[in-house]
């Protein structure tokens, strides 16, 4: 066959070899960030939202994008009270235990509250701490008194009617053990200022002292009997 003499083949443009991989690549690198985006999103971590980020930015090769973190947002006053709170009952549940006999920690929206067994910080009748008592006070003062808190601590006592030179009713026996808690964290060097007393008898029991029958209850008297610190965050 002859050829034109104006005719000029067109020379094929050689195919890159894996072309085809680097098409599959995009793809999947594509698919890679969509499902670290929904993963990301679905629940907001701190710890997740850097790793995402990191990952995000070696898929795409670049820069992850700035964006506001739950985090970064600043706390009202109220977080950062919450947030001490919660940081001091952990301290102290390490201090002393979850578990022990003698102390309950309870963290309340304002305060955490120290409940200290009667039965095991004084003698019955009598407002003089144990050694047991001493103790764990010793171990409760440094964490409270190293950081600005007020403290109120609260004497509580069961129904069964008291009578002495030193304690005519359960107002001032309570009122007592409450003062002989306080005068031992001032001693510790707990600024007087921040601490008040209040002895409440037994005007505000955790369990009825007494059944339907008007019979006592030994065990809800026992747990009746306490004295109970809140420690709050300073103004």
């Amino acid at each position: 066959m002859q050829i034109p003499g104006n005719f000029i083949p067109k020379r094929k443009r050689p195919v890159p070899d894996g072309g085809w991989r680097l098409t599959l690549a995009d793809m999947m690198t594509l698919i890679l960030c969509f499902f670290v985006v929904m993963l990301s999103v679905s629940k907001v971590d701190p710890n997740r939202y850097e790793a995402m980020s990191g990952v995000l930015a070696e898929a795409m090769k670049g820069k992850a994008a700035p964006s506001n973190r739950p985090d970064q947002q600043p706390m009202s006053q109220e977080e950062k009270k919450s947030k001490n709170l919660f940081e001091l009952e952990l301290e102290l549940a390490k201090l002393i235990g979850r578990e022990s006999r003698a102390v309950n920690l309870k963290l309340r929206p304002d305060a955490v509250a120290i409940n200290l067994k009667g039965g095991v910080f004084f003698p019955l009748g009598s407002a003089d701490l144990t050694p047991e008592a001493v103790d764990i006070l010793n171990k409760l003062a440094r964490p409270l008194t190293d950081a600005h808190y007020k403290l109120t601590v609260e004497g509580h006592s069961d129904n069964l009617p008291i009578k002495s030179s030193q304690f005519p009713s359960n107002w001032e026996l309570s009122s007592a053990r409450a003062s002989s808690v306080a005068r031992f964290f001032i001693a510790q060097g707990f600024p007087k200022n921040d601490i008040q007393v209040m002895g409440l008898a037994d005007t505000r029991p955790l369990a009825p002292n007494t059944d339907k029958a008007g019979n006592s209850i030994p065990d809800n008297q026992s747990m009746n009997r306490r004295v109970v610190i809140l420690v709050r965050p300073a103004s």
